[in-house]
């Protein structure tokens, strides 16, 4: 064989050698380039079953009703003059047993106390009277007693004739040892904060903290560590604030506003009492996304005022704001592992109804999320097909498996939509990856 073809079959040898270590390095480099990134999908499933008629809830709970755990889900319909009660653990579609009083219009929210002190926890029961803005004198709180006997439930009046109740809580206010009440006077241009004084024997004495209409939430919280239940307050309307309602133990308190907004279109929703840092105090999670009073200005961009905001407290009745997370319509909050990873999330939910175009809630879905993520809360904007008008949240054991569920209340004031009045929301993560 002549010099020139060894040479000729040294190179063709040598050339195929590397060409084949050469591909597989380039195939190997095309594998390390690959972007790969995670997508969380949100999707829903109905809790109870439809029943044909407007899906519009004020309010979804947990309650302790027939024992000392946690056994009852229930949600109100004010628009049906209704409210529900599903016994828990049940399985997708929950059973319901729904509930309608002859004096009942009007139900958005539902406590569980022994009020009565004969071992037995009863349903207090806020009616707003009238759901639609009005100053008539048609809410009143009333607690419902279940006749184990019977399988019945009766009312019996603890107040009435006031400005639309959207809520009232039990605690004990003034050291007694019997349970008292917060009250929410919603009303219209009229309204106030308060409490209901337990006299014994089914008596009762309303007091008034302030005359400030808009009340939508009053918690009863020993908000400053010192021994006695205070009251943490949202109010809307054109008050729009954060207060607090310092109590001296006897049922005697001084207001003090923690946060107020600049303008009256704010739009404030909710409140969640947590220990946000886990510092061994609490602080105050609160949203503010309401739309329904129509006024904010056609210039005004939603994003940029509504959200999550944390008001985190300093210790010795301080407390400093901090804006969380833009979120157009953020009507309701709530601590829950959404992702699986063993941390809870902060998980925010858009009341968004569709009025007519000239709102813009921009193109994020309508729940969303804070995610721990390297000491810091990083906001998630996931994809789902939630269109629904969301305004309550509650988390729950449903169906006994061990895990929580997130629930979620259909508030579909224009009709809009067939989905369920209550809907359980889950989340899956999906890795995709894109060669480059």
């Amino acid at each position: 064989m002549s010099n020139n073809l060894q040479i000729f079959m040294t190179l063709s040898v040598s050339i195929l050698i590397f060409s084949g270590c050469m591909a597989q390095t380039v195939e190997d480099e095309v594998v390390k380039q690959k972007n790969c990134a995670d997508d969380v999908l949100v999707h829903y499933d109905p809790v109870v079953e439809s029943d044909g008629t407007q899906s519009v809830v004020a309010n979804v709970r947990a309650i302790s009703l027939f024992n000392d755990t946690i056994d009852t889900l229930v949600f109100t319909e004010p628009l049906d003059g209704s409210f529900s009660l599903l016994q828990i653990p049940c399985q997708y579609l929950c059973e319901e047993f729904k509930i309608r009083l002859k004096n009942i219009v009007a139900p958005v929210r539902l406590d569980s106390a022994d009020l009565d002190g004969d071992g037995t926890n009863e349903l207090i029961l806020s009616d707003i009277g009238i759901l639609y803005p009005s100053d008539a004198k048609r809410g009143k709180v009333s607690m419902i007693k279940f006749n184990e006997t019977t399988d019945t439930f009766s009312e019996h009046m603890i107040v009435e004739n006031l400005g639309r109740i959207t809520c009232a809580e039990a605690a004990d206010l003034d050291g007694d040892d019997d349970l008292d009440l917060t009250l929410c006077e919603f009303g219209h241009t009229n309204g106030s904060v308060g409490w209901i004084e337990n006299l014994g024997n089914e008596s009762w004495s309303h007091h008034i903290l302030e005359n400030k209409s808009g009340t939508i939430e009053a918690i009863p919280i020993d908000i400053d560590g010192d021994g006695d239940l205070d009251i943490v307050s949202v109010i809307s309307q054109l008050v729009e604030e954060i207060v607090v309602y310092w109590n001296d133990g006897l049922g005697n308190f001084e207001s003090e506003i923690l946060f107020k907004a600049d303008f009256d279109y704010f739009g404030m929703s909710s409140i969640e009492i947590i220990d946000f840092e886990g510092d061994g105090d609490l602080d105050i999670l609160f949203t503010n996304g309401d739309i329904l009073d129509l006024d904010v200005p056609d210039d005004q961009n939603l994003w940029d005022f509504h959200g999550l905001s944390l008001l985190k407290n300093l210790g010795q009745g301080e407390f400093s704001f901090q804006r969380l997370l833009a979120f157009s319509g953020a009507y309701d909050s709530k601590l829950f592992d959404i992702d699986g990873d063993g941390i809870d999330e902060i998980i925010v939910i858009g009341f968004r109804p569709i009025i007519d175009e000239s709102i813009d809630y921009g193109n994020n879905s309508n729940i969303a999320w804070l995610d721990w993520n390297n000491n810091s809360w990083d906001p998630i904007y996931p994809s789902n097909s939630i269109d629904i008008s969301m305004i309550s949240l509650e988390i729950i054991d449903l169906n006994g498996d061990g895990q929580e569920d997130l629930i979620a209340a259909n508030h579909d004031i224009y009709k809009t939509n067939n989905a369920s009045r209550l809907i359980s929301i889950e989340s899956e993560i999906i890795t995709k990856c894109v060669e480059i």
